[in-house]
């Protein structure tokens, strides 16, 4: 009897101590702090002006592909897209969900924003880091899905910005029962790609 007593002392205090643990980590959405999608896509296109790189659109359609040189401004007007919406905007933040993933085969790691508001039209938003222990995470790339009307059209947008090269957008435009429209847009500035 006596060896149950101290046993039955612990244990209270052992759980008493992990329920007030759990309270104080705990966060509310609004205290959480999402990923500033939309400054780092501002910071590129800054980064792009700044150093005056020669940006490059291709633009596919229905079998019809089409290159121009643009002007700065001009990649800043194809990438709106990008910036249409922001989920760390108090307003939008408690309509997404957060979820994190570190790989360290690669090693990288992803941050996945999901919304189940079907009058949102972003739908998902994916950033990929390269961890880096002395220097700042470094952004990969961004990825965004987007799904919403446009007059008698339903259109399904796939985004991706890889970081320091190029934007990329991909959309399926269909109006009514007719077949999709798919069009596809890469703005480029690292002579590389």
């Amino acid at each position: 009897m006596r060896n149950i007593v101290p046993i039955l002392l612990f244990t209270v205090i052992a759980v008493f101590s992990c329920k007030q643990a759990n309270k104080q980590a705990g966060t509310k959405p609004e205290e959480q702090t999402y990923f500033p999608v939309n400054a780092y896509i501002e910071s590129q296109l800054h980064k792009i002006d700044s150093l005056q790189l020669p940006v490059t659109r291709y633009f596919t359609s229905e079998g019809h592909g089409d290159t121009t040189l643009l002007s700065t401004a001009e990649c800043r007007k194809l990438a709106a897209p990008f910036l249409e919406q922001d989920i760390s905007d108090p307003a939008l933040k408690n309509h997404y969900v957060e979820n994190s993933f570190a790989d360290q085969s690669i090693p990288s790691v992803s941050f996945t924003y999901q919304t189940k508001d079907s009058s949102l039209p972003l739908k998902r938003v994916d950033i990929v880091l390269k961890p880096d222990p002395v220097n700042a995470d470094k952004v990969k790339s961004v990825y965004m899905e987007k799904l919403f009307q446009q007059g008698d059209s339903m259109v399904n947008e796939k985004l991706f910005w890889k970081n320091d090269h190029y934007f990329q957008v991909i959309r399926f435009k269909q109006v009514a029962k007719n077949q999709p429209v798919l069009s596809q847009l890469k703005v480029v500035w690292d002579p590389t790609e």
